[in-house]
């Protein structure tokens, strides 16, 4: 992106992400549009500064709170870059009468897709294997690989899918390719209607104790924080692979470690964590049955592409007072 003055624009991007070109274009005829660039919500308040023109902002991390509210005089609404929006105050927004969008179900494909890839690398042994060949221990080694190369199958294998919405869906639909028995848990969703997706609607203990590969696919939320703690994770199936792209917060991750060193969970394949970025000295990376990732989920190509015309399409709703299709309140 291109910065333009904040003091001129219409759209206010809090932090950097992808957008298009094509995107910016539009933006640029709806008021036009400037990067903050901000470090955190006082940053991007200062920046802001209390500018009339501001009527969006439009943040993937950076906290839209009380302190940024109180300088966007005439905001009239706030966009999450992607599904998740825990960094977005909506109460504050719901009192203000300013609306609270998100970009729900334009990134579920990559998401489900880096599960799966998250999946095999755990079960091939890829992350391993590839600096092995790099290094020319394979040379060293002939034809004889070593032990820990005997990977595992997804075929046939029982997944437990936590969250049924737009990605946990495409999960579905992606595993029944490896001829998964799919568990459901989604207290939201009416079993029926799990039963429609071909999945099995469980609740969270039985989904625990009978899955061998488990992956994640909530929201943070009060109610999903440390949904996974250690009385959670001492009921599932004894060496269970654990796959979170959602929240690293939805997992206790002292509790993981101890879960994991145990043996009670076989290996965890990480995309996001309690606090990020990930500390180099952070136990979990010290840890071989542990493949880990930067909070990578959404970003392809694709998925920014059908983010950036997500963007436009509900900022120019919301210039225009219509309701925004991601609208959350």
């Amino acid at each position: 992106m291109t910065d333009q003055k904040i003091a001129s624009a219409a759209t206010v991007f809090a932090d950097r992400f992808y957008m298009s070109d094509k995107a910016l274009d539009q933006l640029s005829m709806l008021g036009g549009y400037a990067c903050a660039d901000a470090a955190d919500a006082a940053g991007l308040a200062e920046k802001i500064g209390g500018s009339p023109s501001v009527k969006v902002i439009v943040s993937e991390y950076i906290p839209i709170n009380d302190v940024v509210l109180s300088r966007a005089r005439d905001l009239k609404g706030v966009i999450a870059y992607g599904a998740g929006y825990n960094h977005i105050d909506v109460e504050a927004m719901k009192h203000s009468g300013i609306k609270a969008c998100n970009c729900r179900g334009e990134n579920a494909e990559s998401v489900a897709e880096l599960a799966f890839g998250l999946m095999l690398g755990l079960l091939r042994r890829i992350p391993k294997a590839d600096p092995w060949v790099r290094a020319g221990e394979w040379e060293k080694a002939g034809m004889v690989l070593p032990g820990w190369a005997n990977g595992r199958e997804l075929w046939k294998k029982t997944l437990g899918v936590i969250g049924l919405g737009q990605i946990g869906a495409r999960v579905v639909r992606i595993a029944k390719g490896f001829d998964m028995t799919v568990l459901g848990y989604d207290p939201f969703m009416k079993p029926e209607a799990c039963r429609s997706l071909g999945v099995e609607p469980v609740s969270l203990t039985d989904l625990l104790s009978r899955s061998d590969v488990l992956t994640i696919h909530v929201p943070l939320s009060p109610e999903t924080h440390n949904m996974l703690d250690s009385n959670a994770l001492a009921g599932v199936k004894p060496g269970m692979i654990l796959v979170n792209t959602s929240r690293g917060r939805v997992i206790d991750e002292k509790a993981l470690i101890d879960a994991l060193q145990s043996g009670q969970v076989g290996g965890a394949a990480l995309d996001v964590f309690a606090a990020e970025p990930l500390a180099k000295d952070h136990p979990l990376s010290r840890m071989d049955n542990v493949v880990l990732t930067p909070h990578l989920g959404a970003l392809t190509l694709e998925a920014g592409d059908r983010l950036s015309d997500s963007v436009v399409r509900q900022v120019k709703a919301i210039l225009e007072g219509k309701q925004p299709e991601g609208l959350i309140i």
